[in-house]
């Protein structure tokens, strides 16, 4: 069954590059009649908590579709969704090359010659930067300088270190789900604007968490964690820039750019290592095809529920209800985030939460310039990650660190979050002022 997964989602990216390059209606609808063929096999096969959500999903994209008469944005909102399995198998090629690179054995050895009384700088620091690429995989990283018989507390307390770091990957990052979502409904909106943005909100938000949130804070961890990482940095860097570049060049969209410009730069990657094989890597890659029915899952039926939400909008009486609210603009910068946030807190999906309000706010004029609107998204998606026992961060933190998913979610991450999210709703709030005037 893992090959014939493989298989289809290895049809699915093959049939993305092809599509991106020659647009063609044939191939749309041949993506998503794999796309539905992948979907029937793997979800008998995800964890029962992804089953019901997809199946709440389910229910309220078809009530949504009977009530108003919208059955044909079901296939268009699948036909939208294929997209994203190319998305992520590419992203699952970036971390097979990631895996033979040297830059991550020299990060695992920063974090294990980490001071344990001083780290948690170097742990946020850490942490953010090899979860633009690993993600979720750098708890396996990590968790391992622990070793089996450290306490629970300290386990707790590393995670907690650690999750701030991953929770401002988000603003700023290409190769994560929130900006694949956030592109499809702001396509406006550049890599090279969004990405320096996210990313000074980003260093403002480790500088917070050092400041205000680390346990024994000191100057001489932070700068050893950054002097340690520089090389970690680099290459990611240059990948960034690559996708950034390609959107540049080409005008495609931000998913478009990602499965067309990284696979090439991965095993020119991997062939620069002494050791590396790029057979280990596609191996590593098609094997991991299989595991990314859960993201698969959850992204189409959202997308589908986003897409009939769309249809059915104008006749639900809620954009008129939404215009006649004559809401500020600040107002609705703050919505976004603390909406996300707190869903999050009651373990809502972001992409949920996400997708709905990014239907909502997109279909109506709000006086919120597309970057903001888009950065705000970012940054609750983000920081609601991290204290939200539905996410997927926390969900593979509590399996590496070998804690219930209910202790990871520490009232220092919670103020974190809020605090840190008034400040930059009222950096979004000016920045809107500014490109708005």
């Amino acid at each position: 069954m893992n090959r014939v997964l493989s298989l289809l989602v290895g049809g699915l990216w093959v049939l993305a590059v092809i599509r991106i390059a020659f647009p063609a209606e044939e191939l749309t609808w041949a993506m998503t009649a794999l796309l539905v063929a992948f979907l029937i096999l793997v979800l008998p096969r995800v964890q029962r908590h992804t089953q019901i959500l997809c199946t709440i999903l389910a229910v309220a994209t078809i009530a949504l579709a009977a009530v108003y008469g919208q059955w044909h944005a079901i296939p268009d909102g699948i036909a939208r969704a294929a997209i994203f399995p190319g998305f992520l198998a590419t992203i699952v090629l970036l971390r097979a090359t990631a895996d033979q690179r040297p830059e991550i054995a020299a990060a695992r050895r920063m974090f294990g010659a980490l001071d344990p009384a001083r780290r948690d700088s170097g742990i946020v620091i850490g942490t953010h930067l090899i979860g633009t690429v690993l993600q979720v995989g750098v708890f396996a990283v990590l968790a391992p300088i622990l070793g089996r018989d450290a306490p629970a507390q300290e386990r707790r307390e590393v995670f907690t270190a650690a999750i701030r770091g991953m929770s401002l990957v988000p603003f700023w990052s290409p190769f994560v789900v929130g900006m694949a979502v956030a592109s499809q409904y702001l396509p406006l909106v550049p890599l090279w604007q969004i990405m320096p943005l996210g990313l000074s909100l980003a260093i403002l938000g480790i500088l917070l968490s050092f400041l205000g949130f680390d346990r024994n804070r000191g100057v001489a961890p932070l700068f050893e964690a950054l002097r340690s990482l520089v090389p970690v940095a680099i290459p990611i860097l240059l990948a960034a820039l690559a996708v950034v570049g390609t959107t540049a060049a080409t005008g495609l969209s931000t998913l478009q750019a990602l499965v067309i410009a990284l696979p090439i730069p991965c095993l020119l990657g991997v062939l620069q290592v002494p050791a590396g094989s790029v057979r280990r890597a596609l191996r590593q890659s098609a094997d991991g095809f299989s595991r990314i029915g859960p993201e698969t899952t959850i992204l189409c039926v959202a997308t589908t529920l986003g897409m009939v939400f769309e249809a059915s909008l104008p006749h639900t009486g809620l954009v008129q209800w939404l215009e006649g609210q004559n809401m500020a603009a600040a107002v609705i910068v703050f919505t976004v985030i603390m909406v996300m946030n707190v869903a999050g807190l009651f373990g809502i999906h972001p992409i949920v939460t996400g997708t709905v309000l990014l239907v909502m706010f997109t279909s109506v004029p709000t006086g919120v310039a597309d970057l903001v609107l888009m950065q705000s998204l970012l940054i609750g998606w983000g920081l609601s990650s991290g204290i939200s026992i539905g996410s997927l961060s926390v969900a593979t933190g509590a399996a590496m660190f070998r804690l219930p998913p209910t202790q990871l979610i520490a009232r220092t991450n919670i103020v974190f979050v809020f605090s840190t999210s008034v400040l930059f709703g009222a950096l979004m709030a000016g920045l809107n002022t500014y490109l708005t005037r």
